[in-house]
């Protein structure tokens, strides 16, 4: 669909991941990056099917795939790839907190937000993306990041159902956050299960829009959050937050309840024919998620369609390249020196490693996703806007031209006021963070202005500390250096 990418050119384009496992290579294995990463590595090359050329004409590129005793897993990936600048990137994601801002302040703006992002209709919106969304999150794991583009979402989808409400007036839709991947995290559980609960108060009566929280074992995890709170109960907890929601999240049914899967997301509305699920990729998969994704592309599920947002680069360098360079160089296979094989140890974006389980699992669990995707052409659109840590290239097959990636522009340090580390416009980054607090601090929890109830403030508002208010040490380096607004750029 050409809405989700109208800021920039979407580019076919075809991804190689092929995960090795470097232990069996003559060079050097016992180094300490070797053993950190278990002696594998993930490496990639991004190659348009267009041009006639293809990674085959890599003469190492193709050494690695025929070294069967190192090559651990392969997938060959069709993507649709955006290459926005920084500028573009920093302009759409302010645009869209300022008018989250005015959605949050007034109705009509409310009605009016999903059109900011391109759509032309409530009807267009969900043709393209689906009656239900998921978005795979680690919310606050080490970064503070996941909450704004979950907020941005949720109204996003909130106001296209309202304006398709206007002709089919009992229309509904879900959002799951889906926290598998960190479901041991006492602080996770709990940050998925309250901004869930405030967001379904404040949409589902009013937009028809229901939010739920995503956990395999619901029971364990609410335990595993009221040990983090120092409470008897987490669902007691959640009822102070939204009366109702505590029992909902208790009885495990209604449409607030934790859900154990997302299979729920194409066979709870009885349709018939092919369903759409969106798929947002904001953190590392387990092997349950990858599982659920394989369930909807059997002929049992009656064919749903997945739109995939990835959020980490699809691409990555594993050798050294020059700064200045314009074409991939030349590299070896096997690597001629020990630190050839050294820079190719962690170099994939920390979101596809980031898990509570061993790194061998998580990577054999993104490969056999691509590997499921790569099966299944039919049912997948994979988006990915790609941007970096800093400006850079995507690789190429040796000696063609590389795509230049550009870096993610906005560091932000979230809290009661939001400290701007970097930008392009800082005054305008500042204005806007600051009118979204003040748009939160006065919303009600009907939507309209109008009485008590919960809103979005103290969620938006949440920093670097715990729920005890004691700083958390695994997040000093957000605090000197900012979070990487990655997540909810991905969104807007």
């Amino acid at each position: 669909q050409g809405a989700p990418l109208r800021r920039s050119p979407a580019l076919l384009a075809r991804l190689l991941r092929p995960c090795l496992a470097t232990a069996m290579a003559a060079t050097s294995s016992s180094t300490s990056n070797a053993a950190k990463f278990s002696n594998l590595q993930l490496r990639s090359v991004l190659d348009d099917p267009t041009s006639g050329a293809g990674a085959g004409a890599d003469g190492a590129w193709a050494r690695l795939l025929a070294d069967r005793g190192r090559l651990r897993g392969h997938a060959e990936t069709g993507v649709l790839l955006s290459l926005p600048s920084s500028e573009q990137a920093e302009v759409s994601l302010l645009a869209a907190v300022e008018k989250l801002a005015d959605a949050m302040s007034n109705g009509t703006a409310l009605g009016d937000f999903y059109a900011h992002f391109g759509w032309s209709s409530g009807e267009a919106y969900f043709e393209a993306l689906g009656e239900a969304q998921v978005m795979l999150v680690d919310l606050d794991h080490n970064d503070s990041d996941d909450r704004l583009a979950i907020v941005l979402l949720a109204y996003q989808m909130a106001s296209a159902n309202l304006a398709r409400r206007a002709k089919a007036p009992t229309a509904a839709c879900t959002l799951l956050l889906d926290g598998r991947t960190y479901e041991n995290s006492g602080l996770t559980v709990w940050r998925t299960v309250r901004l869930a609960v405030r967001l379904h108060a404040l949409l589902f009566k009013r937009c028809g829009l229901a939010v739920a929280p995503l956990f395999g074992d619901a029971q364990g995890a609410l335990g595993r959050a009221a040990v983090y709170l120092g409470s008897s109960s987490a669902t007691a907890e959640a009822e102070r937050l939204a009366p109702g929601s505590g029992a909902e999240l208790q009885q495990g049914s209604g449409p607030g309840a934790i859900r154990p899967n997302f299979r729920g997301a194409w066979t709870d509305t009885g349709a018939a024919g092919p369903r759409t699920v969106s798929l947002w990729i904001l953190c590392g998969l387990c092997s349950e998620q990858a599982e659920d994704v394989r369930s909807g592309c059997s002929s049992a599920s009656g064919g749903v369609r997945f739109v995939v947002f990835e959020q980490a680069q699809p691409a990555w360098q594993s050798v050294e390249v020059p700064k200045d360079a314009e074409v991939q160089p030349n590299w070896d296979w096997p690597p001629a020196t020990v630190e050839a094989v050294e820079k190719a140890y962690g170099a994939e974006p920390s979101n596809i490693r980031s898990g509570e389980r061993p790194y061998p699992e998580i990577l054999d669990t993104y490969l056999a996703f691509q590997q499921v995707v790569v099966a299944n052409p039919g049912s997948f659109v994979y988006v990915c806007p790609a941007l970096a840590r800093s400006d850079g290239t995507l690789p190429a097959p040796c000696g063609q031209p590389m795509w230049r990636v550009s870096g993610r522009p906005l560091t932000v340090v979230p809290g009661a006021v939001y400290e701007v580390k970097k930008a392009l416009d800082r005054a305008r980054a500042e204005k806007a963070f600051r009118r979204l607090i003040e748009a939160a601090s006065s919303q009600a929890g009907d939507g309209a202005g109008q009485g008590a109830g919960p809103s979005l403030h103290a969620e938006l508002c949440t920093g670097s500390t715990d729920d005890s208010g004691r700083e958390r040490k695994e997040l000093a380096h957000i605090l000197k250096y900012g979070t990487f607004m990655s997540d909810a750029i991905l969104v807007a």
